[in-house]
């Protein structure tokens, strides 16, 4: 009677712990769980981000923050979860080292997915959503002229679930790209009238390495350089003495492309201008390449440079 009595007990138990799984309400029999949903921004934690959008003409609906929640059951997936996101102008600056300033209220308006009560946006998740995005209406091309603009976000209330403590905060910067906007690697070559140690190649594997920099969108056609940092705008060349790369701290250059894809080369206002000479600057649509050839006069006589700058990525 007694080990009857322990195999039916055996079986009664297994038979429970089976059921109870496959409901899928509880974690061990009697014990139910205290986990919750989790809420976070996708992107958060990686500091400023950067939405660089295409120009395209007219008001569009843009997706400016991705919100996921990570359900603990397949009931809470199929649940409506209400979040609220909060604008934070503390945020923006703290991570984007005050670089970026708020964008202009009459350049954007809520999307009517996420309305804003003054406050905050309301974000829905449907049951089975696991992502939603936070929506914008705007058009790209006033953000040509707006400069460094874009918001902080920081989650303020998601009822019911936890709010990551890694990811509920984050800097978007928004801009808009035309079609030669990204990064580049520029190679090429210098000639200078008396300083033999900046003549020569440059960004190749045998003088300096790869050399990489910015096209930003400054207008449908037109782009602005940038090697970030002190160098920002400047040329830069090879000192093949010191084996290091080197800059002109007064020359500074941005390019236009023309119809027939040949390029305009014009100095920074302020800084050295280029020699009038047409020295046939293209742009190449098929490899995405600019070639580049122009020069300036100062102390000493002309300087001659050739850049070949290929497209490798969007920034």
């Amino acid at each position: 009677m007694k080990k009857g009595f322990q195999k039916l007990l055996f079986i009664s138990i297994a038979s429970f712990l089976i059921t109870s799984c496959e409901k899928g309400d509880e974690a061990f029999p009697g014990t139910p769980s205290t986990e919750k949903t989790l809420i976070k921004l996708q992107e958060g934690g990686n500091g400023l981000i950067t939405i660089a959008l295409d120009l395209t003409p007219g008001v569009a609906a843009i997706n400016v923050l991705e919100i996921r929640r990570d359900a603990v059951s397949a009931a809470a997936l199929n649940s409506t979860q209400v979040v609220k996101i909060a604008k934070s102008n503390a945020i923006l600056s703290d991570l984007s080292g005050a670089s970026v300033v708020e964008i202009p209220n009459n350049l954007y308006t809520s999307h009517p997915d996420n309305p804003y009560d003054g406050q905050n946006w309301t974000v829905t998740f449907k049951p089975g959503e696991f992502v939603k995005f936070l929506k914008f209406n705007l058009d790209a091309s006033q953000l040509i002229t707006a400069g460094d603009v874009g918001m902080g976000f920081m989650i303020a209330e998601a009822k019911g679930c936890q709010i990551s403590d890694a990811k509920s905060q984050v800097a978007v910067a928004i801009s808009a790209k035309n079609q030669y906007d990204g990064i580049y690697r520029v190679y090429g070559t210098f000639s200078h009238p008396t300083n033999t140690d900046i003549s020569g190649p440059f960004g190749t594997a045998g003088f300096g390495g790869d050399l990489y920099c910015e096209l930003i969108t400054t207008g449908a056609a037109s782009v602005n350089r940038n090697y970030g940092g002190a160098v920002g705008e400047s040329v830069i060349v090879y000192n093949h003495t010191a084996n290091v790369f080197t800059y002109f701290t007064g020359v500074k250059m941005r390019f236009s492309v023309n119809a027939n894809n040949t390029v305009n080369v014009t100095p920074v206002p302020g800084f050295i201008a280029v020699d009038p000479t047409p020295y046939n600057c293209t742009y190449n649509p098929t490899t995405k390449t600019f070639t580049l050839n122009y020069g300036w006069t100062s102390a000493g006589g002309q300087r001659l440079i050739t850049e070949n700058l290929v497209y490798i990525r969007p920034r």
